[in-house]
Protein backbone atom coordinates (compact mmCIF):
# COMPACT_ATOMS: atom_id res chain seq x y z
CA UNK A 1 0.00 0.00 0.00
CA UNK A 2 2.86 2.29 0.85
CA UNK A 3 4.21 1.82 -2.34
CA UNK A 4 0.98 2.46 -4.45
CA UNK A 5 0.69 5.60 -2.16
CA UNK A 6 4.62 6.83 -3.31
CA UNK A 7 3.76 5.99 -6.70
CA UNK A 8 0.68 8.21 -7.00
CA UNK A 9 2.55 11.05 -5.35
CA UNK A 10 5.74 10.99 -7.86
CA UNK A 11 2.20 11.10 -10.38
CA UNK A 12 0.97 14.53 -9.21
CA UNK A 13 3.87 16.34 -7.48
CA UNK A 14 4.27 17.75 -11.14
CA UNK A 15 1.03 19.67 -10.65
CA UNK A 16 1.96 21.25 -6.87
CA UNK A 17 2.78 24.26 -8.12
CA UNK A 18 0.18 25.24 -10.59
CA UNK A 19 -0.78 28.72 -10.09
CA UNK A 20 0.67 31.78 -12.66
CA UNK A 21 3.70 32.79 -10.62
CA UNK A 22 5.31 36.73 -9.88
CA UNK A 23 8.70 35.44 -11.56
CA UNK A 24 10.35 33.05 -13.93
CA UNK A 25 10.03 29.63 -12.41
CA UNK A 26 11.49 26.57 -14.32
CA UNK A 27 11.36 22.69 -13.10
CA UNK A 28 14.56 20.64 -11.93
CA UNK A 29 12.84 17.45 -10.12
CA UNK A 30 14.84 15.59 -8.07
CA UNK A 31 11.80 13.72 -6.61
CA UNK A 32 12.00 9.83 -6.74
CA UNK A 33 10.49 6.80 -5.19
CA UNK A 34 14.01 6.40 -3.24
CA UNK A 35 14.24 9.89 -2.07
CA UNK A 36 11.15 9.53 -0.78
CA UNK A 37 11.61 6.68 0.96
CA UNK A 38 15.53 7.81 2.64
CA UNK A 39 13.41 10.89 3.33
CA UNK A 40 11.37 9.02 5.74
CA UNK A 41 14.24 7.13 7.13
CA UNK A 42 15.71 10.54 7.62
CA UNK A 43 12.57 11.88 9.71
CA UNK A 44 12.42 8.59 11.92
CA UNK A 45 15.59 8.73 12.74
CA UNK A 46 15.86 12.98 13.61
CA UNK A 47 12.19 13.80 14.30
CA UNK A 48 10.76 10.77 15.52
CA UNK A 49 8.17 10.99 12.36
CA UNK A 50 7.31 7.83 9.70
CA UNK A 51 6.39 10.13 6.80
CA UNK A 52 8.43 12.26 4.30
CA UNK A 53 5.83 14.70 4.01
CA UNK A 54 6.33 18.67 5.34
CA UNK A 55 3.28 19.67 6.33
CA UNK A 56 1.84 23.25 7.25
CA UNK A 57 5.45 24.13 7.15
CA UNK A 58 6.33 26.91 9.79
CA UNK A 59 10.06 28.18 8.53
CA UNK A 60 11.46 29.54 4.96
CA UNK A 61 14.99 29.17 5.48
CA UNK A 62 17.83 31.10 2.97
CA UNK A 63 20.74 29.84 1.86
CA UNK A 64 23.47 29.90 -0.58
CA UNK A 65 24.97 26.76 -2.53
CA UNK A 66 28.79 27.44 -2.00
CA UNK A 67 28.95 26.79 -5.69
CA UNK A 68 29.99 29.17 -8.30
CA UNK A 69 27.60 27.83 -11.00
CA UNK A 70 24.03 27.00 -11.26
CA UNK A 71 24.70 23.50 -13.07
CA UNK A 72 27.01 22.80 -10.14
CA UNK A 73 24.22 23.70 -8.12
CA UNK A 74 21.87 21.52 -9.10
CA UNK A 75 23.94 18.83 -9.60
CA UNK A 76 24.68 18.83 -5.88
CA UNK A 77 21.00 18.16 -5.29
CA UNK A 78 20.37 15.35 -7.96
CA UNK A 79 21.31 12.71 -6.83
CA UNK A 80 18.93 10.54 -4.07
CA UNK A 81 21.92 9.40 -1.82
CA UNK A 82 24.66 11.62 0.01
CA UNK A 83 27.80 11.24 -1.41
CA UNK A 84 30.37 9.37 1.44
CA UNK A 85 33.11 12.10 1.09
CA UNK A 86 30.74 14.32 3.20
CA UNK A 87 31.87 12.95 6.02
CA UNK A 88 29.94 15.55 8.22
CA UNK A 89 26.61 14.63 6.79
CA UNK A 90 26.90 11.36 5.44
CA UNK A 91 26.91 9.08 8.71
CA UNK A 92 23.56 10.81 9.78
CA UNK A 93 21.22 9.73 6.64
CA UNK A 94 21.99 8.48 3.23
CA UNK A 95 18.84 10.97 1.34
CA UNK A 96 20.94 13.36 -0.41
CA UNK A 97 20.62 17.20 1.19
CA UNK A 98 17.86 18.67 -0.82
CA UNK A 99 15.80 21.78 -1.25
CA UNK A 100 12.58 23.29 -2.71
CA UNK A 101 14.16 26.00 -4.62
CA UNK A 102 17.58 27.11 -6.49
CA UNK A 103 17.71 30.66 -7.43
CA UNK A 104 20.25 31.62 -10.07
CA UNK A 105 22.11 34.46 -10.24
CA UNK A 106 20.25 35.68 -13.21
CA UNK A 107 17.11 35.35 -11.08
CA UNK A 108 15.64 32.24 -12.47
CA UNK A 109 14.10 30.08 -9.69
CA UNK A 110 14.35 26.33 -10.18
CA UNK A 111 11.73 23.87 -8.45
CA UNK A 112 13.35 20.83 -7.21
CA UNK A 113 11.38 19.38 -4.72
CA UNK A 114 7.11 20.18 -3.91
CA UNK A 115 6.89 22.11 -1.08
CA UNK A 116 4.92 19.40 0.61
CA UNK A 117 7.70 17.38 0.91
CA UNK A 118 11.05 17.76 3.27
CA UNK A 119 14.17 18.46 1.69
CA UNK A 120 17.43 18.06 3.80
CA UNK A 121 19.15 21.41 4.00
CA UNK A 122 18.85 22.24 7.81
CA UNK A 123 19.74 20.34 11.08
CA UNK A 124 16.65 20.30 13.39
CA UNK A 125 13.85 22.09 10.84
CA UNK A 126 13.44 19.98 7.60
CA UNK A 127 10.39 18.45 9.37
CA UNK A 128 8.84 22.04 9.50
CA UNK A 129 11.26 24.48 6.98
CA UNK A 130 11.40 24.99 3.27
CA UNK A 131 14.20 25.91 1.47
CA UNK A 132 15.74 28.39 -0.55
CA UNK A 133 19.39 28.03 -1.78
CA UNK A 134 21.17 30.60 -3.74
CA UNK A 135 23.40 30.09 -6.30
CA UNK A 136 27.10 31.45 -5.54
CA UNK A 137 30.13 31.63 -3.57
CA UNK A 138 29.64 33.39 -0.94
CA UNK A 139 27.40 36.52 -0.06
CA UNK A 140 29.37 39.02 -2.31
CA UNK A 141 28.67 36.86 -5.15
CA UNK A 142 24.96 37.02 -4.99
CA UNK A 143 22.79 39.67 -7.01
CA UNK A 144 20.29 42.20 -6.69
CA UNK A 145 18.14 39.84 -9.07
CA UNK A 146 18.48 37.12 -6.52
CA UNK A 147 17.02 39.45 -3.50
CA UNK A 148 14.14 40.31 -5.91
CA UNK A 149 13.66 36.81 -6.82
CA UNK A 150 13.76 35.72 -3.15
CA UNK A 151 11.35 38.47 -1.99
CA UNK A 152 9.01 37.14 -4.38
CA UNK A 153 9.27 33.89 -3.83
CA UNK A 154 8.72 34.22 -0.10
CA UNK A 155 5.79 36.46 -0.70
CA UNK A 156 4.05 33.64 -3.15
CA UNK A 157 5.03 30.97 -0.75
CA UNK A 158 3.71 32.71 2.50
CA UNK A 159 0.38 33.15 0.13
CA UNK A 160 0.44 29.51 -0.73
CA UNK A 161 1.18 28.40 3.53
CA UNK A 162 -0.49 30.72 5.53
CA UNK A 163 1.07 28.58 8.31
CA UNK A 164 4.61 30.22 7.40
CA UNK A 165 5.60 32.32 10.09
CA UNK A 166 9.55 32.80 10.16
CA UNK A 167 12.09 33.55 7.74
CA UNK A 168 15.67 33.40 8.45
CA UNK A 169 19.00 32.67 6.86
CA UNK A 170 20.65 29.56 7.56
CA UNK A 171 23.59 32.15 9.59
CA UNK A 172 20.19 32.28 12.35
CA UNK A 173 19.43 28.69 12.68
CA UNK A 174 20.91 28.30 15.59
CA UNK A 175 20.11 31.47 17.30
CA UNK A 176 18.22 30.47 20.90
CA UNK A 177 17.21 33.89 21.49
CA UNK A 178 14.82 33.94 18.21
CA UNK A 179 11.32 33.11 18.14
CA UNK A 180 12.18 30.06 15.63
CA UNK A 181 13.98 27.90 17.99
CA UNK A 182 10.83 26.66 19.47
CA UNK A 183 10.94 24.48 16.09
CA UNK A 184 14.07 23.00 16.62
CA UNK A 185 14.16 19.33 16.94
CA UNK A 186 16.63 16.83 16.77
CA UNK A 187 16.23 13.33 18.14
CA UNK A 188 19.95 11.68 17.40
CA UNK A 189 21.99 13.17 19.61
CA UNK A 190 25.44 12.47 17.77
CA UNK A 191 24.44 14.73 15.57
CA UNK A 192 26.47 17.83 16.09
CA UNK A 193 25.01 21.52 14.95
CA UNK A 194 27.72 23.40 12.33
CA UNK A 195 28.34 26.92 11.99
CA UNK A 196 26.44 28.24 8.95
CA UNK A 197 27.42 31.81 7.57
CA UNK A 198 24.98 31.52 4.47
CA UNK A 199 23.67 33.62 3.03
CA UNK A 200 25.51 36.24 5.31
CA UNK A 201 23.46 39.52 6.80
CA UNK A 202 23.53 41.85 4.16
CA UNK A 203 21.42 39.62 1.74
CA UNK A 204 18.80 38.87 4.35
CA UNK A 205 18.51 42.88 5.26
CA UNK A 206 18.13 43.33 1.52
CA UNK A 207 15.44 40.48 1.18
CA UNK A 208 13.73 41.93 4.33
CA UNK A 209 13.40 45.16 3.23
CA UNK A 210 12.19 44.25 -0.47
CA UNK A 211 9.72 42.20 1.37
CA UNK A 212 8.89 45.07 3.75
CA UNK A 213 8.50 47.28 1.15
CA UNK A 214 7.24 45.80 -1.80
CA UNK A 215 4.72 43.27 -0.26
CA UNK A 216 4.00 44.69 2.79
CA UNK A 217 5.51 41.53 4.86
CA UNK A 218 7.91 42.40 7.78
CA UNK A 219 10.16 39.29 8.70
CA UNK A 220 9.37 37.36 11.70
CA UNK A 221 12.55 35.43 12.78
Amino acid sequence: MHCLLITLYLLVAHLIIAAPLPFVIKDYPTLSKKRLELTTAYANQHYGMNTYLLQNPKIIVIHYTALPTLKMSLGAFKADTISNHRTKLSPYGRVNVGTHFVVDRSGVVYSLLPTTVMGRHTMGYNHVAIGIENVGTDESNLTDEQVNANASLIAFLMAKHPSIDHIIGHIDYMNRSLPHFKYFLQKDKNYNPMIKIDPGWGFMKKVNTQLRYEYGIHINK
